[in-house]
């Protein structure tokens, strides 16, 4: 898809009108049948980082024209490689741009964290649709500059990673917050069984061959240079600073969403944060400076927002789950995962991506599950058994329909119902929890001017340095 205001380095339908070259103009139906997309509605698309979640974008993308496939791994990308047998196939993703930019218009995103600015800020001057992975950077100078990017861009379409995202589970608890039937919230506590890979590791002495093939230096891109160690690659990077940015900043912005705007979460003024310890011996205590450990918490303090009082939002994950509501029936289990608004008048306790925490993604509840709203479970239940499920006043996005949400919007010109720039915002918050876990202090934070007022030596890492020959 070309055009005019999406200037994607094709030439626009315009020119060839004027040039005299326009196609005939046949009704859909004669070309293909129901259901078929012709060309002039279809998406053409490349992808940077395919051998994990990368297929799964693809996946949700199937019904345009996929052109270009780019991996430092080739036999772990394999199978994504065969599934598009007409897709040119690339190593390095800047050779991939040199030869293929005048013929996609969109990009994919997924690659590890510590790759996402760099891409992103290439397709911003490319000036290509984009669908990135989440966490949206690696640092908060990234994510900062990369808003800053989008924002003085015209005519791209962007869309994160966040495939809850104003579905109707998470729109209906959103509907449950916006009554107000809470009365003020005074705290906010997130719980999740993951980390679902190894944490709590110390830097491996042993080197090893990376993969036929693959440069790993260009893996590495703009963090420390590390030798090859199956323990970063593949899948296994995110608990490494490095190159991830933990359990927070890998699934903080799947919740968050449900209420990040609602109850402004923009600016926290203090943020702390605790990691579990490693003992490898009854005796022998290992420290784990470099990732993020088995099990961790984090806390964001905030200020009064307005007419909002203040607020502290807790994040805990490895199997921690926060002090059982004393309203809820000693015969409920406190489900794996949740989020509990916690106010003057009254409790909800909803699935991790918004929706019942008995039924998540709005599947339905299981035989025995207690009842609750779409929206999930007020508490006390006897304070709450009239109380309805709010009317749908917000627009949603079914799960199901996220990747198209996304290439619909490609076409039509308009903006996705989670652009990147929406997903910068929440990225700084989970970053800023990060930020907490990496240096174990007590952070005050100034938004405004970027910086950790009482422990200078944590700033460092907000807007790090890149590698030598590496720049954003």
């Amino acid at each position: 898809m070309q055009s005019n205001e999406f200037p994607n380095g094709g030439v626009s339908r315009r020119h060839l009108v004027a040039a005299g070259l326009a196609p005939l103009i046949v009704p859909r139906h004669v070309l293909g049948g129901p259901g078929y997309q012709a060309p002039s509605d279809t998406l053409t698309i490349a992808a940077v980082g395919i051998g994990g979640m990368g297929r799964n974008y693809l996946e949700g993308c199937k019904a345009e024209k996929i052109v270009a496939l780019c991996d430092l791994d080739h036999n772990y990308a394999a199978k994504v490689f065969a599934t598009y047998p007409e897709a040119r196939r690339y190593h390095d993703y800047r050779e991939m741009f040199d030869k293929e930019a005048k013929n996609f218009d969109s990009l994919i995103i997924a690659t590890p964290d510590h790759m996402h600015a760099i891409l992103l800020m290439a397709a911003i001057q490319m000036k290509k649709h984009i669908y990135c992975a989440k966490p949206i950077a690696h640092s908060i100078g990234e994510v900062r500059k990369v808003r800053s990017a989008l924002l003085g861009a015209k005519g791209i379409v962007t869309k994160g990673s966040i495939q809850d995202s104003r579905s109707d589970y998470a729109r209906s608890t959103t509907e449950i917050l916006n009554t107000g039937v809470l009365g003020p919230i005074r705290e906010i506590h997130i719980w999740t069984f993951h980390p679902i890979y190894p944490a709590s590791l110390v830097r491996p002495k042993e080197v090893m061959t990376p993969p036929p093939g693959m440069d790993w230096d260009l893996w590495i891109g703009p963090a420390p240079l590390r030798p090859y160690h199956k323990v970063y690659h593949p899948a296994n990077w995110r608990a490494w600073w490095d190159f991830g940015t933990a359990d927070v900043g890998d699934m903080g912005c799947h919740t968050f969403h449900a209420y990040f705007e609602e109850l402004r979460l923009q600016a926290p003024s203090v943020i702390y944060g605790y990691r579990s310890t490693r003992w490898d011996d009854i005796a022998v205590q290992t420290r784990t400076p470099e990732t993020e450990g088995s099990a961790n918490m984090v806390v964001w303090e905030y200020p009064a927002r307005g007419d909002m009082p203040p607020l502290k939002m807790y994040f805990y994950d490895g199997g921690i789950k926060p002090v059982r509501p004393a309203e809820l029936d000693h015969a409920i289990p406190m489900p794996n995962e949740g989020v509990l608004f916690i106010g003057d008048n009254g409790k909800l306790m909803s699935s991790y991506y918004g929706g019942n925490p008995f039924a998540p993604f709005g599947r339905p509840a299981r035989a025995g599950a207690p009842s609750a709203l779409p929206g999930g479970l007020l508490l006390p239940v006897s304070k709450f058994k009239d109380f309805p499920q709010p009317p749908k006043t917000l627009p949603r996005c079914e799960t199901p329909d996220h990747y198209t949400d996304w290439t619909r919007s490609c076409k039509k010109g308009v903006p996705t119902a989670l652009p990147v720039e929406f997903a910068c915002q929440m990225t700084e918050l989970a970053l800023l929890g990060t930020l907490a876990l990496r240096t174990e202090k007590v952070l005050e934070w100034d938004s405004a001017s970027m910086r950790v007022t009482n422990q200078p030596e944590a700033n460092q890492f907000v807007d790090p340095p890149y590698r030598a020959g590496w720049k954003l």
